[in-house]
């Protein structure tokens, strides 16, 4: 085991020779050992390896606009947690703060990475959420090209007229793409931008959500409404 999960493992959680453990590759195989010797380095033997089963019906893709700092640690977070398949983050015109590499996420990728683990780690979770390097808005949505069964949804909070219920079953897609706008929220122009790239615009409610919020409400209600909680 590297050195840093065999200090975790000896020193935090108490672990001794004898005592089995669950060992994840990032591959979506899940293994249960035995520990056979404490050191800097413990040594495990693999007892059973099993491929992940907690994979769900549709896949959910989160895009998502960049919030400040810990908010944007937290939703990195949750969306390990819930499931998500990969995260992409991305610049809007609202985007608070100053804009340089730090805030576009160049040198945050690192940090969210390990927040990742962490949260796989914390939730038994085998195949790791994969982070996409961070975009312009037009680029995100250039890349949204066509896709059979494949649904995007854009949550606006000015959206009046259409939910998620007004949207065709969950079930009935392979792919689901959430884009969420930042503590500004999204402009009108790019609203309509994400409107041309196949993006529907819908409404979480008539309470306006803190950005944060409103990514795990979207994600939890999503994953319900396809069937995979």
């Amino acid at each position: 085991m590297p050195e840093t999960e065999s200090r975790h493992i000896s020193k935090s959680l108490r672990l001794h020779v004898g005592s089995q453990i669950q060992l994840f590759d990032g591959t979506g195989m899940r293994y249960l050992a035995e520990i056979t010797n404490i050191g800097r380095q413990i040594v495990a033997r693999i007892l059973t390896a099993d491929a992940d089963q907690q994979e769900g019906r549709v896949m959910l893709h989160v895009e998502q606009a960049m919030l400040k700092n810990a908010k944007m640690d937290f939703v990195v977070e949750k969306c390990t947690e819930l499931g998500v398949a990969s995260f992409s983050p991305f610049i809007s015109s609202r985007c608070q703060g100053k804009l340089d590499d730090e805030q576009r996420g160049n040198k945050r990728q690192p940090r969210w990475q390990r927040i990742v683990e962490s949260a796989c780690k914390q939730c038994s979770r085998p195949r790791p959420m994969e982070l996409k390097d961070a975009l312009s808005l037009t680029e995100l949505c250039s890349s949204a090209s066509p896709e059979q069964r494949t649904l995007r949804i854009l949550f606006w909070e000015e959206e009046k007229a259409t939910s998620l219920h007004d949207l065709p079953p969950f079930t009935d897609f392979e792919q689901i793409h959430l884009l969420l706008g930042p503590e500004g929220g999204f402009s009108k122009e790019e609203v309509e931008l994400a409107s041309r790239s196949g993006y529907k615009s819908v409404t979480l409610g008539p309470r306006i959500l803190r950005a944060e919020t409103a990514t795990v409400a979207a994600v939890s209600i999503v994953r319900y409404l396809a069937g995979d909680m």
